[in-house]
């Protein structure tokens, strides 16, 4: 269970000592139930279905002209398997606040989720807040966002706005390493043990772990942004020093080779089997500091509307096709158009990726460009929306399409239908998870 019980209780004792009366305390519930069924069952271990479900309670409120706050919480309970059910429940605390308005700033403390950037579902200077990635990049970014404690303040000065926080506990994208279709590792464990020859090798695979060096309390994260408008092109800068949100990992070099390749490593594991020289099992996750400055701008152009976004990261890490670890610098440049016409929603974005490293690089491309596209047509005044998301490397020839319709009942719910299909070999960060394609129906109901 996840639980950050320490926000909650401050904010309780500090909403019970407000000046009466609190006012405008509105009360949102969404839930969130998704079943999924694996479309063909070509990989020994996969899961042949899965139940994604979510309750989000929240209480916004405010006490006075000059505070407001926020408390709100999630429950999530995802269901998978093969024969077996396995099962991860968790509870969080999601955005809990409390907020200070003044006539030229905010002051807002506690679990904070925060914007930044122009491109949608794509990372390029929003860093600020971690992802969920237990589901890999299935659930939309925003739902995948986890709230970080951190101090915001918001500095205004006529057209142009300072924006500075402070984080003393950074999160790191939350990943499964091993054993479920989304992991990183996916189920290479339970492959390497089935295919082992003898005991020993079959033991040393299930034995095999990955310690998280995660950042904690105290490795103090922070940034600040610079947001104004000149005309019509609204723009901002920002610099933001933090933990790398995906991981590289160490550790010996046979026993990286059994995470990444179990079927490469598993003669060599036999043999070091027969010598009794087995490694320990456990390699090592960590987040390298980085320093990731950026900029980006928004205008419209008729009917069209216009974006770009540039991000330069300083000390990146990433794993080499030997499985060592390199460092570099990486640079992101985005364009982004999109159109509403009646009906018709279409949005395009093309981002550039150049790595500056020389050494082959495993499941990232130097010099990737990834196209994303949204489509959507809404029908019989709303009710019914068929529409495709797109994203599709170019470098890679790998690709993620998410055809779908969404049914609007009501304000209240809502329900998706489609799939989830993914192409491209499996050296590549999309194409290893291409056996998991799936069709799902997701009922979202909220009051």
């Amino acid at each position: 269970m996840r639980l950050t019980a320490l926000l909650p209780a401050c904010l309780s004792v500090v909403i019970g000592v407000l000046p009466s009366p609190v006012v405008a305390a509105d009360t949102k519930v969404v839930l969130q139930i998704q079943g999924a069924t694996d479309l063909s069952h070509d990989e020994p271990h996969e899961d042949r279905w899965d139940s994604r479900n979510q309750l989000e309670i929240a209480v916004d409120g405010a006490a006075g002209e000059a505070l407001r706050y926020k408390v709100s919480g999630r429950f999530k309970g995802d269901f998978y398997g093969d024969g077996d059910v396995d099962q991860d429940v968790d509870l969080e605390v999601y955005e809990t606040y409390l907020k200070y308005r003044a006539e030229r700033f905010d002051l807002k403390a506690g679990n904070l989720v925060v914007q930044w950037g122009k491109m949608d579902e794509l990372v390029l200077t929003d860093n600020v807040n971690a992802q969920d990635l237990d589901q890999f990049i299935l659930p939309w970014k925003e739902d995948r966002k986890l709230a970080t404690p951190m101090v915001q303040t918001e500095m205004y000065l006529g057209d142009t706005t300072v924006e500075l926080l402070v984080s003393p506990r950074p999160a790191i994208n939350r990943i499964t390493f091993f054993d479920a279709d989304w992991a990183f590792f996916r189920h290479n464990r339970e492959l390497g043990a089935g295919m082992a020859p003898d005991a020993a090798t079959a033991g040393f695979f299930d034995a095999l772990n990955v310690d998280a060096d995660a950042p904690d309390w105290g490795d103090v994260e922070g940034g600040g942004r610079v947001r104004s408008t000149v005309g019509d092109v609204d723009f901002a800068l920002s610099a933001l020093v933090h933990h790398q949100r995906t991981p590289v990992f160490r550790g010996d070099a046979l026993t990286l080779l059994a995470a990444f390749d179990p079927e490469q490593a598993l003669p060599l594991l036999s043999f070091a089997a027969d010598v009794n020289a087995l490694p320990s099992p456990e390699i090592t996750a960590s987040y390298p500091w980085v320093i990731t400055l950026g900029g980006a701008l928004e205008t419209t152009l008729g009917d069209y509307g216009v974006r770009a976004e540039v991000a330069h990261t300083l000390g990146a890490e990433y794993q080499a096709a030997d499985l060592s670890v390199v460092e570099a610098d990486q640079t992101l440049i985005g364009l982004g158009v999109d159109v509403t016409l009646n009906a018709f929603y279409g949005n395009l974005q093309v981002v550039q990726q150049w790595v500056q490293e020389d050494s082959a690089l495993l499941l990232v491309g130097k010099q990737a460009a990834t196209v994303v596209a949204t489509l959507e047509y809404e029908v019989l005044q709303g009710t019914l929306t068929p529409a495709l998301f797109l994203a599709w490397d170019l470098g890679d020839n790998a690709s993620y399409w998410r055809p779908r319709i969404l049914y609007k009942q009501s304000d209240h719910l809502t329900l998706d239908l489609g799939l989830h299909v993914i192409t491209g070999d499996e050296d590549t960060a999309l194409g290893s998870f291409d056996a998991y394609d799936q069709a799902y129906l997701l009922a979202t109901l909220s009051f």
